[in-house]
């Protein structure tokens, strides 16, 4: 007789699972699955061809170039960024030629009839050579002829500029040499007149500018400008020089126009003997100031 198959029902305590074995098993796997691509050298994500590697390292590259370039444009170079040098100016300034006059009386009167304004040249001098420091002087090389009006009685000045300038801009000076005179005292200034008219000639030499050789009224050596008389020679600087027979008060005995070439001799209290003529043959006395000197 066959036995009898029995079943055996494993109590509850034994049915349930080992909570410490699962933590084990999970543990290992977790470490495996870390480690196992390291170790077997497999990539666990794409790889970027080397290609695509150097299209970005050569974009970068450009970028940079391109960020150079861009800030290189807008920044001027270190020359560009130096303030140029200033042009240097040259200014000279001849004694004053006084061309005509006017007494309490209203009595006209011309050149030396109306005597000497002593004091007046270093007044006028120094304030015309400060025309080195008008922004116009830089860029108008040449001559400036310019004519005071002297008014001693209501201690007045007055400008005007000579025809014969050959600067570009005489507006320009003649508005800064108002400027610098318009203060100026004439009470120090020695004087018989009541009114006077005085020229001043202002040569500008600018940067490369040659120095005039010689000037017109009022500055020694006068002639044509742009050349030089020989030593011993001078030109008639005046609209018109008187011609005397003796200094000061001798008898007129002619009248020279301007730009007239005379020979020099010996001088006396301010005039010269002179010889002039077609051929030099005749002789007499000039006022200084009518041939520059």
């Amino acid at each position: 007789m066959a036995a009898r198959p029995t079943v055996q029902i494993p109590a509850p305590a034994a049915d349930r699972p080992s909570w410490l074995r699962v933590g084990v098993i999970a543990l290992i796997g977790f470490a495996i699955g870390v480690a196992w691509p390291k170790i077997a050298g497999v990539r666990l994500g794409p790889t970027a061809p080397a290609e695509a590697l150097s299209a970005v390292a050569a974009a970068s590259r450009a970028a940079e170039a391109a960020s150079v370039a861009a800030i290189a444009s807008v920044t001027p170079p270190p020359s560009a960024m130096t303030s140029a040098a200033p042009t240097q100016v040259t200014i000279t300034v001849g004694r004053g030629a006084i061309l005509s006059c006017k007494a309490e009386d209203g009595e006209a009167l011309k050149g030396k009839d109306c005597g000497g304004l002593a004091g007046l040249d270093p007044l006028v001098q120094t304030r015309l050579k400060r025309l080195a420091q008008a922004p116009a002087t830089s860029d108008n090389p040449g001559k400036l002829n310019v004519v005071l009006g002297l008014d001693f009685a209501n201690n007045r000045i007055s400008v005007e500029s000579g025809k014969s300038s050959t600067v570009k801009d005489v507006d320009s000076l003649k508005a800064f040499v108002a400027g610098e005179v318009k203060s100026m005292s004439l009470k120090s200034v020695d004087h018989t007149n009541a009114r006077y008219s005085v020229l001043y000639v202002v040569n500008i030499q600018s940067g490369s500018e040659p120095t005039p050789t010689s000037t017109t009224a009022g500055t020694p050596g006068t002639g044509t400008p742009g050349t030089s008389l020989p030593e011993g020679t001078a030109a008639v600087a005046w609209e018109t020089a008187v011609v005397r027979d003796a200094p000061h008060t001798g008898t007129i005995i002619g009248h020279l126009p301007r730009g007239t070439k005379v020979q020099l001799g010996a001088s006396e209290g301010g005039w010269y003997k002179i010889k002039f003529g077609p051929t030099f043959a005749s002789e007499g006395y000039v006022y200084r100031g009518a041939i520059g000197k």
